[in-house]
């Protein structure tokens, strides 16, 4: 790896233990994605698409439970593993910015309701935060991916 690569792996690598909880959270997303989709697939008798949405699956849950449990070294895992996690990432942001317009909607339908005021609320703000650590995460990640693609690397 060039210097670039290896500072922009080296940065990515420490958010990996402070923010483990958020890449669980989209690795989890991910594989119970990715097992929905080969359930479909094989309910559409497409056993080649399905076995590659089960590898996804599997990979996802590899990842998360290196992540996790500490299992491996964090710049050897970004290093290896960043482009799975960068999709999980972006999908799990995604995901999270479409709750978090959910909940601006329920709000501003139902002003008047206090308990479900409250729910909603906490759900936006819930959704809010993890959408800017996400966010966080992408940008680290696709520092990965643009050093890694440089023609240097």
């Amino acid at each position: 790896m060039t210097t670039p690569t290896e500072s922009a792996v080296n940065s990515a690598a420490g958010t990996l233990l402070p923010h483990s909880a958020i890449y669980c959270l989209a690795l989890g997303y991910d594989r119970e994605e990715f097992r929905l989709m080969a359930r479909k697939a094989e309910d559409a008798g497409l056993p080649h698409m399905a076995e590659e949405y089960h590898q996804q699956a599997d990979l996802a849950a590899g990842l998360h439970h290196a992540i996790r449990w500490r299992s491996c070294e964090d710049i050897e895992l970004i290093g290896n593993h960043w482009e799975p996690l960068l999709a999980a990432v972006v999908r799990r942001e995604a995901y999270e910015l479409v709750e978090a317009d959910r909940a601006r909607k329920l709000l501003t339908e139902n002003p008047n309701d206090p308990s479900w005021r409250e729910i909603w609320r906490w759900e936006l703000d819930r959704a809010v935060l993890n959408a800017e650590k996400l966010a966080r995460l992408k940008t680290k990640l696709t520092a990965v991916r643009d050093a890694f693609r440089t023609p240097s690397a």
